[in-house]
């Protein structure tokens, strides 16, 4: 008779097991889709940043104050 007990101890420590190991997959699978969408937006910002720069740059040789742009004459 214990060794039927036993049975059903083991039967219920695998499924337990089971159902830990098949949550710890789908978390894994999670995060390893939300690193993707983190690289993903991390690549886009650092595009509009360096674009930021660019426009950022091209402003500062077009002013005056970088002399990009003719200055007035004092009256």
């Amino acid at each position: 008779m214990a060794s039927d007990e036993l049975k059903i101890v083991l039967e219920d420590v695998k499924e337990k097991f089971d159902t830990v190991i098949e949550g710890y997959n789908l978390l894994s699978e999670k995060i390893d889709r939300l690193a993707k969408q983190n690289e993903a937006e991390h690549r886009q910002l650092q595009t509009e940043i360096t674009g930021l720069k660019r426009d950022l740059n091209g402003h500062r040789s077009n002013t005056e104050l970088h002399g990009g742009g003719k200055r007035k004459k004092a009256s």
